[in-house]
């Protein structure tokens, strides 16, 4: 077949640079993928299909990041926002569908009492973090190594301009990890405001992990008895693996929860929702952004939640990512190349074996993305509602190409 070339994205790559640092910043820049071998621009999108600005069309398996669960333009959620915006969108005071969407949220997540809006996950992980200190009264914040939980300085993975003191009084421990857990919040005794976990581990540039039961248990049972908070940062995972959050899905006891991305279908808008307890500690606090009010994203993100239980997003999803995940193994094992899948299959990921430097995985990726698959080399992947029996079939014959690929420039990984 004939590969993809992307001269009009990288020109416009090129000129960008004079206008934005980096051109393109965050995970989104060609130099987080495989330089060369991905676009830099997208042009338009309809259900799990985005074209770039060179005319080329894709598969796309990031989801515009996780955020497209329905699909593109699906048009329940699009004819919803269209009727917001008809009477117009960002207003002096809150649209008429805020008690709509604040009642829809608490009925809907199991263990969520109440709720406040927001922008993006940063927003509302920081605000989350903040409750948990006024409701305990302490100070200290303990989040796994690795895990993201937004771009706010007291999280971000990367320290350049960040004083350090913005970081005091957050501790690490490994995720999946009972007693490294334990230990910390031991020698953090009555400190500890909150952990804050992401429902299964995805980090970046690793395998993805469920939890253990174990660990799970050891979360829920150090908060009762040290008596702190238990945040779940569900931006990435919630609505895809259980519409009640993924707490209910793993067995989180959580206080606070966190949702975005996919609860509007790509329409900007995030959540933190909280137990009743924590709700006159919430009352306290100083939150708010022009943007947190707008009416559309309400409408999208009441529309978005409806369609998943009527649509049955979720169980398709699911079907749909296992057919991936078993077809890209067997593919692989057709062609003597050793992989690993790994994650829940509404989020796949897959990694070479002895690829420490995601090498293989940057070539295997890139060739796909030349030929019309979205794979990314070094962020687990998603899932649409969108995807249909062809997309997976068409995916796995590009994918054993890319195999055949691999086999020959690296040999097999074992």
């Amino acid at each position: 077949m004939k590969l993809y070339d992307f001269t009009k994205s990288y020109q416009l790559f090129e000129e960008a640079k004079h206008y934005v640092p980096n051109g393109i910043y965050g995970p989104r820049t060609p130099a987080f993928l495989t330089y060369g071998s991905y676009p830099a621009f997208i042009k338009r999108g309809d259900g799990c299909r985005i074209w770039d600005v060179d005319g080329n069309e894709y598969i796309d398996y990031m989801c515009s990041f996780g955020t497209n669960l329905l699909g593109l333009r699906n048009p329940k959620v699009e004819e919803a926002a269209r009727k917001q915006q008809e009477n117009a969108d960002c207003f002096t005071l809150p649209s008429d569908l805020w008690v709509p969407l604040a009642k829809k949220m608490v009925e809907t997540v199991d263990g969520g009492d109440w709720c406040v809006f927001g922008k993006n996950g940063s927003d509302v992980t920081s605000y989350a973090i903040t409750v948990a200190r006024v409701f305990t009264g302490k100070t200290e914040i303990l989040l796994a190594n690795g895990s993201y939980h937004g771009s706010h300085f007291w999280c971000q993975p990367h320290g350049e301009g960040v004083p350090p003191e913005w970081k005091t009084h957050v501790q690490y421990f490994n995720y999946n990890d009972a007693a490294d857990l334990t230990r910390l919040v031991n020698e953090n005794k009555g400190k500890v405001a909150a952990v804050i976990v992401t429902p299964h581990c995805h980090d970046a540039m690793k395998d993805q992990a469920l939890p253990k039961k174990e660990f799970v248990d050891a979360i829920n049972s150090l908060a009762k008895s040290e008596e702190f908070v238990v945040i779940v940062d569900d931006i990435r995972c919630g609505f895809r693996l259980q519409i009640e959050g993924s707490s209910a899905h793993y067995g989180y006891n959580a206080d606070l929860q966190c949702f975005g991305k996919a609860m509007a279908n790509g329409y900007p808008i995030a959540v933190a929702m909280g137990k009743k307890e924590l709700k006159s500690s919430a009352e306290k606090i100083f939150f708010t952004g022009t943007h947190f009010f707008s009416g559309v994203p309400f409408a999208a993100a009441l529309a978005t939640i409806e369609e998943i239980r009527a649509s049955g997003a979720i169980q398709k999803i699911h079907a749909m990512g296992t057919k991936l995940m078993n077809g890209l193994k067997d593919a692989a094992s057709a062609n003597g190349v050793t992989v690993n899948l790994s994650g829940p299959p509404a989020m796949p990921y897959m990694t070479f074996a002895n690829d420490p430097g995601f090498e293989i995985n940057r070539y295997f990726c890139g060739e796909a993305a030349r030929r019309g698959i979205f794979f990314h080399p070094h962020h687990n992947w998603f899932i649409c509602a969108a995807m249909k029996d062809e997309d997976i079939n068409k995916t796995i014959d590009i994918a054993g190409e890319c195999f055949t690929l691999v086999k020959g420039k690296f040999g097999g990984g074992k």
